[in-house]
């Protein structure tokens, strides 16, 4: 602009001093000065207000660039996050299909021990009937205590009718639970493995959280040992570490486990010991 100022002014200077210029061509010379000088500044601005959105389109594109490489990382983290989701729920699927597998051939196994128990029986024997001295019992701690007695006695019918007398007709007695319990235990001291398999299963799935569920789960597997169904009672064994894993009975249970594996690898120690059992259930008739 300055350059242009002194320009401007030493043609008019030079203009003047020749005196070759009439008074219309002097004004029409100073109005097209005045035009130059309107041009040059709105050119000045147009050039700044340039230079403004070419900053500004730099700046957009920096961050558009920017924008650009976090949306490459998020999407290359996606991609990853998925790839190890359906690697995990693959595991999750075959767990799952495994357990019900599991699960499903213990509950076929305890619904064909229902149906066999579930035919006609023969009559009670005497010894098993309610003795009169029971009827006067109207108290479930009363009752509940005589067939802990009777328990102790080792006079285990006894003992059953009483704790399925309170399950019968005391259904808010506080030791109900302990009642379906030791029904099952009853049978599992007679050897009536599969009534003690059932009796369990029901104190299971009416109270799964009851102190007493590890070692009634743990107690239905080792009746399914004595059946000599191993397959079963590992899987019953499975399942109580698998809800129980901090209890002892889940140690037991690990226990058990391996002795199975070993018992299927050794194949000739088994009847070793089916021998001594029927020795001794021979002494103690």
């Amino acid at each position: 602009m300055k350059k242009l100022k002194t320009a401007i002014t030493g043609i008019i200077a030079s203009v003047i001093l020749s005196g070759c210029v009439t008074t219309s061509e002097f004004e029409q010379m100073k109005a097209d000065i005045a035009r130059l000088y309107v041009e040059s500044s709105q050119l000045k601005q147009d050039v700044s207000e340039l230079k403004t959105r070419i900053d500004k389109m730099s700046s957009d594109l920096t961050s558009a660039v920017a924008l650009k490489e976090g949306q490459l990382t998020l999407l290359a983290q996606t991609q990853d996050y998925v790839k190890e989701l359906q690697l995990l729920k693959g595991r999750f699927e075959e767990n799952s299909f495994q357990n019900e597998k599991k699960f499903k051939e213990l509950n076929d196994k305890i619904a064909e021990l229902q149906a066999k128990l579930n035919q006609p029986a023969a009559s009670p024997e005497k010894n098993e009937l309610t003795k009169p001295a029971q009827e006067t019992l109207k108290d479930p701690k009363a009752i509940y205590d005589s067939a802990h007695i009777d328990m102790k006695n080792k006079n285990f019918a006894s003992a059953r009718e009483k704790f399925q007398e309170i399950i019968k007709n005391y259904p808010d007695f506080e030791l109900l639970p302990n009642s379906y319990f030791w029904v099952g235990e009853t049978y599992y001291n007679e050897k009536k493995y599969e009534d003690a398999i059932l009796a369990y299963e029901e104190f299971l799935k009416r109270y799964p959280k009851h102190d007493k569920a590890p070692g009634a789960l743990l107690k239905e597997g080792m009746a399914f040992l004595e059946l000599k169904d191993k397959k079963t009672a590992k899987v019953v064994f499975e399942r109580v570490i698998e809800r129980y894993p901090q209890s002892k009975e889940a140690e037991i249970a690990q226990q058990k486990i391996a002795e199975i594996l070993n018992s299927g690898n050794s194949g000739k120690k088994t009847p070793t010991k089916k021998t001594k059992s029927k020795t001794k259930s021979k002494t103690k008739r």
